[in-house]
């Protein structure tokens, strides 16, 4: 064997990471969840960040450095989950306060329309109840909700 001869980086074999990197992986992996889910005040929330973290696991073993990979794809694939909960929230909220404008105006027609007074409904723990109102309101006129946000 040439004792002259240099050996580059490029011309070593490929290993994959060892039993000992993949422990390492999952002790991190269950470090930043740990994190994450103590930052999460949803808990509806908690399946889906681990499956993210199982996710950026499986996505960082692929790598020839899955230790160093895996906290950025955690971070963004948990980024990402919170994101797409905060759209269904806004979407959500849309779609229910749609829905309960449609429920207030029918109860304002039928009511007019049975003759009796009509009826408002105020918030309550997050609850709607229904308060009889003074004064008369027409078919056209809907009661006023506290803002919710």
């Amino acid at each position: 064997m040439n004792v002259n001869a240099q050996i580059h980086y490029r011309d070593l074999p490929v290993s994959h990471p060892s039993g000992r990197t993949h422990s390492q992986l999952h002790q991190l992996k269950r470090k930043l969840l740990r994190v994450a889910l103590e930052e999460t005040p949803e808990t509806e929330l908690f399946k889906r960040l681990c499956g993210a973290a199982n996710q950026a696991a499986e996505l960082a073993w692929a790598t020839s450095n899955p230790l160093l990979v895996y906290p950025s794809l955690f971070d963004e694939m948990v980024t990402a989950v919170r994101e797409r909960f905060q759209q269904e929230q806004i979407s959500d909220a849309q779609s229910s306060l749609t829905s309960l404008d449609a429920d207030l105006r029918f109860e304002g027609i039928h009511s007019v329309s049975r003759g009796s007074d009509p009826i408002s409904t105020e918030g309550v723990s997050g609850r709607l109840t229904k308060t009889p109102t003074r004064g008369n309101r027409t078919a056209g006129q809907t009661a006023r909700l506290p803002h919710i946000e």
